[in-house]
């Protein structure tokens, strides 16, 4: 029986340093049919002679050229320009195991679902990993995204196309942050389960001029925004999924007030640090009904505390995890 035709979708921005290493890995995949649609979105390095180069060296490859208009534009165009039954995303500077794309296809074709989703992936820090897939509701997927248990991205997935091109499901081009949340949330409206596994094949490179890794108070506000988006387009809202939403949203206090010590610039922008702390202190029991881990609660309650001098290890943190990756020490 011939394979169902994957189609992996990388949108690419700066990543000349990182993208030879992911295509690679799509390109060695144990499985055989597979399309690989590289979206250059007006990259201003070398990404797109790099990329142009891979295409005339393996017809499986598909290369668009477009002018900058963001990654939520840059994988619309993927999308279009999908051929395969089921579509799979790889950021331009991760990378992936061999069995990527076959692990994923068996999770979804297994449990018999319009999505799959892996709860992880290779990071810097400890990583975990288990043979466990199981179907679970809509409902509790879309809670485990806003508690964190799945992650918001759109990699480490795959979808139906059958579901996204009769749903009209697609990424809102105004949001560059929170983008892939909003996207998953608006599709886990159109089903009822979620195939879920727990093998960890994707690896997350510690990236630090990615948006995700360098903050941008703006950037922050997107997400907030994305937050919101999200209400407007919820068909599931259990009294659960509201609590989950209420601590996400609750957690961007801390994210900011994070990001504005760790790029130290508090100063100018001390009414946005004050208003973070003022919100932080008056709801500290959102984490506290939602949190189990005790490390976790203590945490919070060191933060409601003191969040400068939390925030201020964190940055010590942050830059040993540097330290370790700058010495070759990251999780392969």
């Amino acid at each position: 029986m011939q394979s169902k035709k994957v189609s992996v979708i990388v949108p690419i921005y700066n990543v000349e340093k990182y993208i030879g290493k992911c295509v690679d890995s799509i390109r060695n995949q144990d499985y055989p049919n597979i399309e690989i649609i590289l979206v250059d979105d007006g990259s201003p390095d070398k990404s797109p002679q790099i990329i142009d180069e891979m295409a005339s060296n393996d017809d499986r490859i598909k290369v668009i050229h477009e002018k900058n208009g963001g990654v939520s534009s840059a994988r619309n165009r993927g999308i279009a320009a999908a051929t395969g039954e089921y579509i799979m995303f790889v950021d331009g500077d991760d990378w992936v195991d061999d069995d990527y794309v076959s692990y994923f296809v068996d999770l979804i074709e297994k449990h018999g679902c319009d999505i799959g989703m892996d709860k992880n992936n290779y990071m810097v820090e400890k990583t975990m990993s288990a043979d466990k897939s199981y179907r679970v509701s809509a409902e509790k997927a879309i809670e485990w995204i806003y508690l964190g248990t799945l992650f918001v991205a759109v990699w480490n997935k795959i979808y139906k196309t059958s579901l996204l091109r009769e749903s009209g499901v697609l990424f809102n081009e105004e949001i560059w942050y929170g983008e892939g949340m909003l996207f998953n949330i608006e599709c886990l409206q159109c089903v009822e389960e979620v195939a879920i596994g727990e093998k960890a094949v994707y690896h997350q490179t510690y990236n630090p001029d990615s948006a995700m890794r360098s903050f941008n108070l703006e950037s922050n506000f997107c997400g907030i925004r994305s937050m919101e988006l999200q209400k407007d387009v919820w068909k599931k809202k259990s009294r659960a999924i509201k609590r989950a939403w209420t601590y996400h949203r609750y957690c961007f206090n801390r994210t900011i007030i994070g990001g504005l010590v760790d790029s130290e610039i508090v100063d100018e922008n001390r009414e946005v640090y004050d208003e973070c702390v003022r919100n932080l202190r008056k709801g500290i029991l959102i984490p506290l009904s939602v949190e189990r881990n005790p490390r976790k609660i203590m945490g919070w309650l060191m933060y409601f505390a003191n969040p400068m001098l939390m925030a201020n290890r964190g940055k010590r943190k942050k830059k040993q995890t540097l330290d370790i990756i700058r010495g070759g020490g990251q999780k392969q």
